[in-house]
């Protein structure tokens, strides 16, 4: 057999170089850029379309539909963690009263009602990292239109100074007879600075505007604010503060608890259409007057999208409204389904009652009994998941 053996790949680059140290050592070579000096003629034509096309491009798209879909998972997951916590402190609830006062609590007893103190330390600082992120996330959408908005003004100027610069024809070179008597240049800005100037301007103005000014006036977080303190408090009837009480004075996270004597009490929500009378499957909310409709009467009612018609709603003054003023309610179907689930459990503990007041204790009745109890409870539970999957 022979005596050579096969090398490593180890063994066979040992001493040599390694692409990390080459890399290294080419960086260390390369010799500092010289300081920017602004051209001395402005964009052309085609300079000036690459340009626009840096904003409408596939990379900025899909950079903004990932702030698009970042946003949207922020606010489902808010909604799914404060769902799942209140659905475990209404089980633990019930099994409480199910199992009554002087009754040993078992083993799954006390592993459920620790796991539901768990999640009461958990889900609200959760809850508050959710919310943090979808500010900062609110600000590099911000960031991403102000670089657009950048972007039109630099083509601008530089159109406005090609305007200013253009040669007169028949010269041999370009911008050759633009020189001024006296031998100078026209004054060209740049492309580069006149970009940097209008972010940083965009960026400082921003930076300028209080917390209310910022998020409570931008629909994605009152989207937000809506969906999170619906999933917290929409058991309990408890209504959204004005959007002027969320934040503090020195920017900071107003605690709804501190506002409750400035919350106006919320009014009873009707789950039927005004339209159809029937209850609602796909609620529409009007951006302006904020009635809420079923969506296949908003079409029968409008008839087209660019149809004109005054809100369907009695008693409102609002006028010239299309189909496009109406947008889908998620807050309002989650209270339709919750409605719902309150009325089938109603419906049970009647049926119950009824049962129980008969005095029947045949065998067959108190099948009967629990059968019709059991597929109440069911209807209820599918219910409940629904509002949970939504």
């Amino acid at each position: 057999m022979s005596s050579r053996r096969l090398l490593s790949g180890a063994d066979r680059n040992r001493g040599r170089p390694s692409a990390a140290s080459s890399s290294r050592a080419h960086r260390e070579q390369i010799a500092e850029l010289p300081a920017y000096e602004p051209p001395s003629f402005p964009l052309d034509t085609k300079a000036r379309k690459a340009l626009a096309e840096l904003s409408t491009n596939r990379d900025t798209e899909k950079y903004a539909e990932h702030i698009e879909k970042s946003l949207r998972l922020l606010s489902d997951s808010v909604r799914d963690i404060n769902d799942r916590y209140t659905e475990r402190k209404n089980y633990i609830k019930g099994r409480q009263q199910k199992r009554g006062e002087g009754t040993q609590k078992t083993d799954r007893d006390r592993a459920e009602e620790k796991a539901a103190l768990a999640l009461k330390e958990e889900v609200p600082q959760l809850t508050e990292e959710c919310e943090s992120a979808v500010r900062r996330v609110i600000d590099l959408q911000v960031e991403l239109e102000d670089g657009k908005n950048a972007l039109r003004e630099t083509i601008h100027r530089a159109e406005s100074e090609d305007a200013h610069a253009t040669p007169r024809r028949g010269a041999q070179n370009d911008y050759e007879d633009d020189e001024m008597a006296d031998g100078s240049q026209p004054q060209v800005t740049g492309a580069w600075r006149t970009l940097q100037e209008a972010k940083k301007k965009m960026a400082d103005d921003y930076a300028a505007k209080t917390m209310y000014e910022r998020y409570a006036l931008n629909n994605d977080y009152i989207g937000f604010k809506r969906l999170a303190h619906d999933a917290i408090y929409g058991t309990d009837g408890k209504p959204l503060p004005d959007p002027s009480r969320w934040f503090t004075q020195n920017g900071g996270h107003a605690d709804e608890d501190d506002d409750e004597d400035l919350v106006i009490a919320e009014e009873s929500v009707s789950i039927n259409c005004p339209l159809s009378m029937r209850v609602m499957e796909d609620p529409y909310t009007c951006n302006k007057c904020k009635h809420t409709f079923d969506k296949a009467s908003l079409h029968s009612f409008f008839g087209g999208r660019r149809v004109i018609k005054n809100c369907p709603q009695t008693g409102c003054r609002v006028e010239g409204l299309t189909l496009d003023d109406f947008s889908p309610d998620p807050i309002m179907l989650r209270k339709i389904k919750r409605a719902q689930a309150d009325q089938v459990k109603a419906d049970v503990d009647d049926e119950d009652e009824e049962d129980d007041g008969e005095g029947d204790t045949s065998i067959g009745v108190t099948q009967e009994t629990d059968l019709k109890s059991e597929r109440g409870r069911n209807r209820g539970r599918q219910l409940l998941e629904a509002i949970e999957d939504d």
